[in-house]
C-alpha cells in the first residue's frame, strides 16, 4: 500500500463516527423550520469542524512535552463555537420549552469536556483504561448527540402542529 493510499484509508476510517452526525445535522439545518432544530443541527455539525482543529492543537501541544496548563487550549475549538451558538440562540434558553435547548447544551459540553479528558496523561498514574474509555465515549458521543438532537427537534415540531 502506498503512502497516499494509507492516508486515504486513515481519513476514511477516521470519518466513520461523523457520518450519522453529518446526515442528521444537514437534515436539521436544511429541512427543519424551528430555531431549536437549527441550533440542534449546527451543534450536531460542530464536531466535524472542530475535531481537525482539536487534533492540530493536540499535536502542537504534545510536541512541546508533558501536560502543561496550555493543554487547556484543547477545549477552545469546541467551547468557543458552543458559546457563539448559545449567544445566537439565547432566546431558546428561557421560557417553558427551554428544556430541549438545555439538554443539547449539556450534551455538547460533555463532548468537548470528553475531548479534554482524552488527552490527560493517564498512563503516568497507572490507569491507562481511562484513556480507552474516554476514546470510546468520544467516538460515540457525536452519534448519540445527533440522535438526541433529531428526537428533540421532531418532538418540538409535533408540539407545534
Amino acid at each position: 500500500m502506498t503512502y497516499e493510499a494509507g492516508q486515504i484509508l486513515n481519513l476514511f476510517l477516521y470519518s466513520i463516527p461523523f457520518w450519522v452526525p453529518a446526515a442528521v445535522g444537514l437534515y436539521l439545518v436544511v429541512r427543519r423550520p424551528s430555531d431549536l432544530s437549527l441550533m440542534a443541527g449546527l451543534l450536531t455539525l460542530k464536531p466535524i469542524v472542530t475535531t481537525p482543529i482539536w487534533v492540530a492543537i493536540i499535536r502542537t501541544l504534545f510536541a512541546s512535552g508533558p501536560l502543561k496548563p496550555a493543554h487547556f487550549l484543547s477545549i477552545l475549538p469546541g467551547a468557543s463555537l458552543t458559546l457563539i451558538i448559545v449567544l445566537v440562540f439565547r432566546h431558546l434558553f428561557s421560557g417553558p420549552r427551554s428544556g430541549g435547548a438545555r439538554v443539547l447544551l449539556v450534551l455538547d459540553c460533555a463532548r468537548w469536556l470528553n475531548s479534554f479528558l482524552l488527552i490527560l496523561p493517564y498512563g503516568n498514574v497507572g490507569i491507562e483504561a481511562l484513556g480507552c474509555i474516554f476514546g470510546i465515549i468520544g467516538l460515540t458521543l457525536p452519534t448519540v448527540f445527533a440522535v438526541v438532537a433529531l428526537t428533540l427537534s421532531l418532538t418540538r415540531i409535533q408540539e407545534l402542529v
